[in-house]
């Protein structure tokens, strides 16, 4: 008979130092230690006793795909959370798959135009109030991304322009509050009333309460007779039959998701702009071709090629989402190892992304790469969005806003970093150019 000893053999890993294991070792230097074992232990290694990282490309893959059976994608941000909210999030799960697919299969053309059309007035309002002076650039490129997104979801119609900002404020101080608990390697215990832990309850709840208010006024309104926003597609599309509650957790996940990583996206396409002049030229010269202010059809990615090259590589060197993870909840197998209930997975997507086993060149920034129609990569070696069933379902609406702002912010200004040296890739919560500080002058 099998012992438990057998079927559990221990994965390798660096031994760490009593008590905090290798805690220390990582915050030092969390992408080169991760490299550094990666290089001694091979693609899958242990981090910890309850932690083993997976850098293999198609392992990574097999994993997310079998997200929602063996393994669950939220890992909760305090300890001792699983127990009490898993049967809630087993209940839940199949509804709330169900939701996040129709709500964004039912977003219908016109109301995905209309976003984009607001999108640029958006990006200029904000813009304008900061032209000329020197700002932290991730902070800017928040604000705009959570206005965007909470436009995307509540700013159908004018009337709505107030609860779109209120949303939005409500989401980045809940998002700042969660980023200060995703940043440090120390799991805390959920009992324990820090003033972080206290900071993201009391925040989530903000959202919660906002969120909620705004899907009752929405539904006493009644029926409008064209889809706006997601806000309406869920009431009253393909959603119509959802209840306030299970709109809401997929409003809040929406709001969440989108509005970090497309901030940090446009950070780092700021400093890569400053770092190549030539590259901002071009994507100017493409986005003449097309009048972002005055183009009375809806713009979409086909237009602009290059400009989607440049994010693509942007993504694939600098992934905002540089680390995700898994929590295993039924036995699982990955490649040669049996795991158990309780343990968890990461992928650092940074290095798959740059491994040059996977890809040609890979410290090099080649936009030209994503342009000869063939896919420049081994396979499941890029996966900025994720992957399997819990795939980033906004991803085209992301790059559609990212090649947006892209091209606007290319015609607009002449960008001038002035810390370009110090802003080295920081591994938060989201990989960050670390303090970017520009001045972005008016192009005449």
């Amino acid at each position: 008979m099998e012992s438990m000893s057998d079927r559990y053999q221990p994965v390798p890993g660096p031994p760490g130092q009593f008590l905090i294991g290798n805690t220390y070792e990582y915050d030092r230097d969390r992408l080169g230690f991760l490299a550094r074992t990666q290089r001694e232990y091979g693609d899958v290694f242990r981090f910890s006793a309850s932690t083993v990282v997976v850098q293999d490309p198609e392992l990574i893959h097999d994993v997310l795909v079998r997200t929602n059976a063996e393994f669950r994608a939220e890992s909760p941000l305090v300890s001792g959370a699983t127990s009490r909210f898993q049967d809630i999030i087993d209940r839940r799960l199949p509804v709330w798959m169900s939701t996040r697919r129709k709500g964004w299969r039912g977003m219908n053309p016109s109301g995905s135009a209309a976003h984009s059309s607001r999108l640029v007035g958006q990006l200029a309002a904000i813009m304008d109030e900061q032209a000329g002076r020197e700002i932290d650039v991730l902070s800017l490129m928040k604000s705009f991304s959570g206005q965007a997104i909470a436009d995307f979801c509540l700013g159908g119609h004018p009337a709505h322009r107030e609860s779109v900002r209120a949303v939005a404020e409500a989401v980045d101080r809940a998002a700042t509050a969660a980023a200060a608990l995703m940043s440090s390697s120390l799991t805390l215990p959920h009992w324990l009333p820090t003033p972080r832990i206290r900071r993201f309850r009391r925040t989530a709840q903000d959202v919660r309460s906002v969120l909620l208010d705004q899907v009752a006024r929405r539904r006493a309104a009644g029926v409008r007779p064209h889809t706006q926003d997601l806000l309406d597609e869920l009431l009253h599309g393909a959603g119509a039959e959802l209840t306030d509650e299970a709109i809401y957790d997929v409003l809040n996940v929406v709001l969440r998701a989108s509005h970090g990583v497309p901030g940090a996206s446009l950070s780092w396409i700021v400093r890569q702009f400053a770092m190549d002049p030539d590259l901002a030229a071009r994507v100017r010269a493409e986005a003449d071709e097309v009048d972002l202010a005055t183009s009375g059809d809806p713009l979409g990615t086909a237009d602009f090629p290059y400009t989607e090259a440049v994010i693509k590589e942007v993504l694939r060197m600098y992934p905002p989402t540089w680390l995700m993870g898994r929590d295993i909840v039924r036995e699982a197998r990955v490649g040669e190892w049996n795991l158990q209930p309780g343990q968890h997975l990461m992928f650092c997507t940074y290095l798959v992304h740059r491994d040059p086993r996977w890809w040609k060149d890979p410290e090099e920034f080649l936009p030209e790469r994503w342009l000869d129609g063939e896919t420049p990569h081994s396979r499941y070696a890029y996966f900025p969005f994720g992957a399997g069933p819990r795939i980033c379902l906004g991803n085209q609406l992301g790059m559609l806003q990212l090649i947006l702002a892209t091209a606007w912010l290319a015609t607009r200004f002449d960008i001038e970093v002035t810390n370009l040296e110090s802003a080295v890739p920081a591994p938060q919560a989201l990989l960050v150019p670390r303090g970017l500080r520009a001045v972005f002058h008016p192009r005449v």
